[in-house]
């Protein structure tokens, strides 16, 4: 799709600048327009940030989802997510991100992270009970988050401990078996300490309906998370914040059907489950009048587990297709860990430099991310009396990678206030990243050593590369209360791994040269304005951008053997891609009972032609990157009477996308309405609520290649998303 951004820019910006009518003095003062962003060096209003950034506050997530993360996506300007497992696991920012990890190096575009704690690349896990606030900060962070943040970033803060005594509870029901329960509670447990505790619970049995085994639960979601949280004031000048958490996500994965529907044939379902222990701890401290000083302390240990029926039937059911069997499954465990450290020198109000114009920050950074990976994928196609083609194909393949990087980084910042109304910033990265690989794989159909050479130990699979990235930033504050900003960043991300069954044996026979591929830069060329207006009635945000990624590293699939549907692979390789777009954003307080808000993306992105992607996604030369529709929308209403009543209504809206590069098949556009209606009380609240209320039929993930005997034609083949839920939830607050 291509759109013409100034119509829009002119539109919104005359609306944005020019003053109403409205006279909301009498209500403005209550409402808590400026979001504090905490992801940031310092804590700064978000209508400040000189980047493109969407805050929801416990309000909005509270009325707006349900448990988790990928609730809250479609109220995100031009953020999309891969629904590849039973959560979403993977997100893309303006077109740019992941859509699933089978094999290889992890390596997100995006960085995720909950209080403090990096779960980049794994952020399923992301329950919304006792969560406080979310940031998604949009273009690159490398400054701030380095080789993680080439797309953006997301940060979920959860409740911090304070010393007044609080407690919440939450129970939820609703169709598809949906049960959820949770507590927290907090308050002070010493004059210098406060803690703060949370638990939930919740499950359902996924929408799916398994004729062959006679059961619903086959895709259940078993979810459990425990958080805590204690606040230690040491003394005057020392604080530490520690954070505890523990995530069982013990979920199953039957998602696909041959018949592209909610009735499923398979007869060994998958799993898609993770568990994670994790902790962060923040120290702050006043060294001097001058100078503060931050530490932050962070490690998570992830166990995952992910399988499937790799044909999606039974015998019984193939029977019918003439085959005497085809029955095959993929089993891939992964154990991730990491373990961060960040000190950082921040000046304050009396250490300001250059005539107290300027603040700086100088930091460090260290990272270990290590991942052992196995991949079974086994089966058996039997077609005797048919074509006898196999009587029968065997299939065995099995893989085992380890992968440790080691990241040291040194930044900083320097943000000068010019004039009354002028500002210049400046944020640098330097990054050091130095990587092992090694990875070891059989299969039966290719005895001895893969086509092309042994194994990967012959190439250089210890890399070192040298990245840095920032951004240069001028602003100007047309009033005390609406700001604007032009915006150059330069975003990085560290080169990667193929398995070399990947690069050797899949997408033709590539050849060694495929098993690592580089790193890629992305230069982000950003303009916005935000704001409030109207007597802080009208809170708004515009931004115009423009993205150049070069050494992008673009990932595809292909389906290497007819008979065999686990025997595709996936290639990243080194190509090269635009995008170009706007976000707008905008909440309106109409009066003492209603408000809109809307938040608009509109995207044009392009697989520039030549080079890699000429020989391994020819599909793709001049479209659309994967996963990125032209357009998002999301536009509703929020009421709440004196009474106590209150309702939120949402459409959400999305232009169709490619699935792939590998393909051309694209997912219809769609709009999904989500309600919620109820009162509250002093410390009570009920409410009833419904999302996809209409039951829209539409897909978040799709594969087009051939499963079907004995033809195996390609197909494309849709994992849904939920259809209709409605239920009732009961809150109490102390």
């Amino acid at each position: 799709m291509t759109f013409k951004v100034s119509d829009f820019f002119c539109l919104i910006f005359f609306t944005l600048l020019v003053p109403g009518g409205v006279n909301t003095s009498a209500f403005a003062e209550d409402r808590l327009l400026e979001e504090i962003v905490i992801s940031a060096y310092r804590q700064v209003a978000a209508v400040e940030m000189d980047t493109s950034i969407t805050v929801l506050n416990e309000a909005t997530i509270r009325e707006a989802s349900i448990a988790n993360f990928e609730e809250l996506v479609a109220l995100v300007p031009n953020m999309n997510f891969s629904g590849e497992g039973s959560r979403a696991r993977y997100f893309q920012l303006r077109g740019v991100g992941e859509r699933e990890q089978y094999e290889g190096a992890p390596n997100p575009s995006v960085g995720y992270y909950i209080d403090d704690i990096d779960l980049s690349g794994i952020g399923g896990v992301a329950s919304l009970f006792d969560i406080y606030q979310v940031e998604v900060l949009k273009g690159p962070q490398s400054a701030r988050y380095g080789a993680s943040a080439l797309a953006g970033v997301v940060y979920m803060r959860s409740t911090d401990p304070t010393g007044e005594t609080h407690a919440d509870a939450e129970l939820t029901v609703g169709g598809d078996g949906l049960f959820s329960a949770a507590a927290a509670v907090g308050g002070a447990l010493s004059e210098s300490v406060q803690g703060h505790v949370s638990l939930g619970k919740l499950q359902q049995d996924g929408f799916r309906n398994n004729t062959y085994l006679g059961r619903d639960d086959t895709n259940d979601r078993d979810e459990l998370t425990a958080r805590a949280k204690l606040n230690w004031n040491i003394s005057d000048n020392w604080s530490a914040l520690l954070t505890g958490l523990y995530m069982d996500f013990d979920n199953g994965y039957d998602g696909w059907s041959i018949l592209n529907g909610n009735q499923l044939q398979s007869d060994h379902p998958g799993k898609d489950a993770q568990q994670t222990s994790a902790a962060s701890l923040r120290i702050k401290s006043a060294l001097n009048p001058s100078i503060d000083f931050v530490s932050i302390s962070s490690f998570a240990d992830s166990d995952i587990r992910f399988s499937y029926d790799g044909d999606w039937g039974n015998d019984e059911f193939w029977n019918g297709f003439g085959v005497y069997s085809y029955d095959y499954s993929y089993i891939n465990p992964r154990q991730r860990d990491s373990l961060n450290q960040e000190f950082r020198l921040l000046s304050t109000p009396e250490g300001r430099w250059f005539d107290d114009s300027t603040d700086w920050v100088l930091g460090v950074f260290w990272q270990r991310l290590a991942e052992d990976n196995q991949i079974s994928s086994s089966g058996t196609y039997d077609d005797r009396g048919l074509d006898d083609f196999c009587t029968p194909c065997l299939t065995n393949r099995q893989l085992q990678s380890a992968y440790q990087a080691d990241t040291w980084a040194v930044f900083g910042s320097l943000d000068t206030q010019l004039n009354d109304r002028l500002g210049l910033s400046f944020g640098w990265r330097y990054e050091h990243w130095s990587a092992d690989y090694r990875d070891n794989w059989s299969d039966i159909n290719y005895p001895g050593q893969p086509p092309g050479g042994s194994s990967c130990t012959q190439f250089d699979c210890s890399p070192n590369e040298n990245l840095w990235g920032g951004h240069l930033t001028l602003s100007f504050d047309f009033s005390s209360e609406v700001h604007g900003y032009m915006r150059i960043a330069r975003g990085f991300k560290a080169g990667g791994f193929n398995p070399s069954l990947a690069a050797l044996q899949g997408v033709a026979a590539l050849g060694a040269e495929y098993i690592p591929y580089q790193a890629e830069t992305l230069w982000n060329y950003e303009s916005g304005i935000k704001g409030l207006w109207w007597d802080d009635a009208l809170e708004g945000e515009l931004s115009l951008f423009y993205m150049q990624r070069d050494d992008a590293q673009l990932s595809q699939s292909s389906q290497q053997v007819e008979f065999d549907p686990n025997s595709f692979v996936f290639v990243t390789y080194n190509g090269a891609a635009s995008v170009y777009g706007l976000e707008v954003s905008f909440s309106w307080q109409l009066n003492d009972a209603w408000e809109i808000h809307t938040a608009l993306g509109l995207l044009d992105s392009e697989i520039s032609n030549g080079g890699p992607t000429a020989i391994i996604s020819p599909n793709a030369l001049e479209r659309d990157l994967a996963h990125a529709p032209s357009w998002t929308l999301n536009l509703g209403a929020s009421w709440h009477a004196a009474q106590g009543w209150f309702g939120r209504l949402d459409l959400n809206a999305s232009d169709a996308f490619y699935f792939d590069i590998s393909h051309n098949q694209r997912s219809p556009s769609y709009q999904v309405v989500n309600l919620r209606l109820g009162k509250e009380w002093q410390n009570w609240a009920l409410f009833a609520w419904g999302r996809n209320i209409f039951d829209e039929e539409y897909a978040q993930r799709g594969f087009y290649f051939g499963n079907e005997p004995p033809a195996f034609e390609n197909t494309l083949y849709t994992k849904f998303a939920d259809p209709a839920l409605f239920g009732f939830t009961l809150e109490y607050h102390y």
